[in-house]
């Protein structure tokens, strides 16, 4: 994190999740089975939009102006309360504006991360993690039928996802990236390389809603773990000659000494 590269990468890939979201919106909008209705897929979005502005803006400077208000409760546990009530009550007001109740649950949590609490309830939050967690990779998994690519002509639909998922995000964010060295913007294109939760998440609500098959919903998964298996490999290579940030923190410390 001591590296430019790096913070480009965290910040695009929270606004990555941010575009997710209401492309999510956009998703939970179109009826399954059933033609898209221009006018309502235009309202949701604009609600999608409205929401997460309004509340990705003013949440945060909200909290980060009353943070005492989350230890008002003689409880060591009352921030973490009080930010898992955020997160039902934000989750509650999407589902009610039409949208998923996970932009609700993100939106809390980018809210719940500027508060001075925020490494305490990252700690306080790993034994919720550790217990629900797993139930959500494991109905993931349980949703994907493999047979689906036995055939040669999902495995081919299956690699040209991959190689639109690799080079649409490698060649479009090294571009983006360019101005920061070549090496740099490679790293920054690789590192970009994967799908995470939010993709998983999508595809789930998509297959839900019947606007995704289930063919495509297997495909889609495989491409999710593929783009994160390939990545590291990437990264490693592109990262070989670059110093840790052991290194770093010397020449820094090193540097110090010397101006003083």
């Amino acid at each position: 994190m001591n590296r430019t590269f790096s913070r480009v990468i965290l910040g695009a890939a929270i606004i990555d999740d941010i575009l997710a979201m209401l492309l999510l919106g956009g998703v939970t909008a179109v009826q399954g089975g059933g033609s898209v209705n221009a006018a309502h897929l235009l309202l949701v979005v604009s609600q999608a939009v409205v929401f997460i502005v309004l509340i990705g803006w003013a949440g945060p400077w909200l909290l980060r102006r009353s943070s005492s208000l989350l230890d008002a409760p003689v409880n060591p546990l009352s921030p973490l309360t009080i930010c898992l009530a955020l997160c039902l009550a934000l989750s509650v007001m999407a589902s009610y504006l039409g949208l998923a109740a996970i932009i609700g649950a993100f939106l809390a949590g980018m809210v719940a991360a500027e508060t001075r609490q925020r490494e305490s309830l990252a700690e306080q939050l790993q034994p919720l993690l550790a217990f629900l967690v797993p139930f959500f990779f494991v109905v993931t998994g349980a949703r994907v039928n493999l047979a689906g690519l036995a055939g040669l002509s999902a495995l081919g639909t299956l690699a040209v996802v991959v190689l639109l998922a690799v080079a649409g995000k490698f060649i479009g964010c090294s571009l983006a990236a360019r101005s920061l060295g070549r090496k740099s913007a490679l790293i920054v294109g690789a590192g970009m390389v994967p799908r995470g939760d939010i993709g998983i998440i999508v595809a789930s609500l998509g297959q839900q809603a019947g606007v995704i098959a289930n063919e495509i919903y297997t495909i889609i998964i495989a491409m999710v773990l593929l783009t994160s298996i390939i990545a590291p490999p990437m990264l490693a290579l592109l990262l070989i000659g670059e110093p840790r940030d052991s290194t770093l923190s010397r020449n820094g410390e090193n540097q110090t000494g010397m101006d003083e």
